[in-house]
């Protein structure tokens, strides 16, 4: 009977560890999402879900607002190499189902460094940091569609930098 006991436990204690493994947990600001092939199959309702290893892949998904913060590197509409330096607040749309999954965080910030830069391109060197024609009205309150999508809430410009090409050595002048 005592040999019985020892092996009834031993499988209780295998039992748990298993579907301890399946079990997944969403960290605080997140949802997680279910994905086969890639494919958004189902969106966690809870803040665990369980996933069959080797079927299943379980990965987050950011909810509410994220801050991205961008650098690009461009030239103005002047000719001038700017650096410019900004972090979004943006309001991540939920998930949906069946779509292909890639991370939304990448995806966002992918399109907004081309926002910036096509915002730096479209203006002259000296309108960038004015507050009524530079780069954050520029970028405010637009809206991103794609493979993810969201909506900017507000933008920090920190900085815009001039870059300064000294001549080469060789160059007379």
């Amino acid at each position: 009977m005592g040999q019985m006991a020892t092996v009834s436990v031993i499988a209780v204690v295998a039992v748990v560890l298993v579907v301890a493994s399946l079990l997944r947990r969403a960290r605080r600001g997140e949802c997680l999402v279910v994905t086969r092939h890639r494919r958004i199959v189902r969106i966690a309702s809870g803040s665990t879900t369980l996933a069959v290893p080797g079927f299943h892949e379980v990965l987050e998904w950011p909810t509410g607002q994220i801050e991205i913060a961008v650098v690009v590197r461009a030239q103005t509409m002047d000719g001038q190499d700017v650096r410019a330096l900004a972090t979004f607040s943006v309001d991540v749309d939920p998930p949906r189902i069946g779509a292909a999954y890639i991370d939304p965080r990448a995806v966002l910030h992918t399109a907004l460094e081309r926002r910036i830069a096509e915002a730096v391109r479209a203006r002259p060197a000296a309108t960038l940091a004015d507050e009524r024609d530079g780069l954050r009205p520029a970028v405010d309150g637009i809206r991103i569609d794609g493979l993810a999508g969201g909506s900017v809430m507000d933008v920090v410009i920190d900085e815009v930098d001039l870059l300064l090409h000294p001549g080469r050595p060789d160059e007379d002048g």
